[in-house]
């Protein structure tokens, strides 16, 4: 099974083309789905892969890291939010959002829901499309780098 992802890319004259490229095939049986992040089922196999990124960092670096963290009331209150992954690196907490274009078609929204929140909370966020992260290594090497690994 080939599975492929698209991300447009421009092309001259301000049109627009599909760019294909290979997503990762899931070879390992342990990397098959339903996937869980300590207990709790991964919303996608990106966010397990962020996971093990974060897996691989807490062993090398000691930083601790948690999964779905609800904020100002999480899903039970208006206005609260629930981050991905927060990893409690020193000196200030980082939040890490994956972000698949299917589910975040109102990306300004929830984009700006969590850089307000980051600000408030006085927080680093890294926020970004998952389609920019294609496979497991390149997932692992793209947090190490913005967490300034």
């Amino acid at each position: 099974m080939i599975l492929r992802t698209f991300k447009l890319g421009k092309k001259r004259a301000g049109t627009t083309k599909a760019v294909f490229r290979k997503a990762e095939k899931l070879r390992d049986t342990k990397d098959q789905p339903p996937f869980y992040i300590r207990g709790i089922k991964a919303g996608s196999k990106e966010e397990y892969w962020v996971s093990l990124a974060l897996d691989r960092i807490q062993k090398a670096e000691g930083f601790s890291w948690d999964y779905q963290v609800p904020i100002y009331g999480g899903r039970q209150i208006a206005g609260g939010l629930v981050i991905d992954f927060v990893v409690y690196t020193p000196g200030r907490r980082t939040w890490i959002s994956p972000m698949g274009r299917y589910w975040h078609t109102g990306v300004n929204e929830d984009r700006m829901d969590e850089i307000n929140a980051a600000l408030k909370a006085n927080v680093n966020l890294i926020a970004y499309f998952t389609d920019e992260t294609p496979t497991k290594e390149y997932t692992y090497m793209f947090i190490k780098n913005k967490l300034g690994l």
